[in-house]
């Protein structure tokens, strides 16, 4: 059970039917897997959080993501392609995500001088001030949520994510 024993009906499924009946199989370690479910969980209760503060602000996370790494992009442009590959939120449509910022005036299209085949996106003055206004209070937030943790212990957990995330990659195949 999550510390604390705050827990919703998710979590008194997870921590309670999924122990009881993991247990039938050899290969189940509820050590691991309650570590693993207390990440997904945490991050869908963050990532849900993050979101209430950005959608009045008429975005999505995805849109965020995209409108974030234009804005840091020394041209203020992207190659489509390379926006979804550096997604770090759902990329199942990259498409639609650009053709929505586009409706809303915050980025346009263009072909790429050097490769017509190839989309440039491009962040506009719209979006800019949008993050300009959206950005502080967002950032304040996280910050917020974070105080429960010393500096310290910020570098540890970062540096055991970073050891999930590289060992996945090499149980992947």
């Amino acid at each position: 059970m999550p510390e604390g024993g705050n827990i919703d009906q998710r979590g008194e499924y997870y921590w309670g039917q999924v122990k009881k009946h993991g247990g039938k199989y050899p290969e189940f370690n509820w050590p691991s897997v309650e570590m693993l479910l207390n990440l997904v969980y945490t991050y869908d209760v963050v990532s849900s959080h993050m979101a209430s503060k950005i959608t009045p602000h008429g975005i999505t996370k995805s849109g965020l993501n995209v409108l974030l790494m234009l804005s840091r992009s020394p041209l203020k442009a992207c190659k489509q392609n390379e926006i979804s590959r550096l997604m770090l939120v759902s990329r199942a449509n990259i498409t639609g995500l650009v053709d929505s910022l586009v409706r809303q005036g915050l980025v346009e299209r263009a072909n790429d001088p050097h490769d017509r085949r190839v989309n440039m996106v491009k962040i506009l003055p719209k979006a800019e001030k949008l993050l300009a206004d959206l950005l502080p209070g967002y950032y304040k937030h996280m910050h917020e949520m974070c105080l429960v943790f010393t500096a310290n212990e910020k570098k540890i957990f970062n540096d055991l994510l970073t050891r999930l995330r590289k060992r996945t990659n090499e149980v992947k195949g």
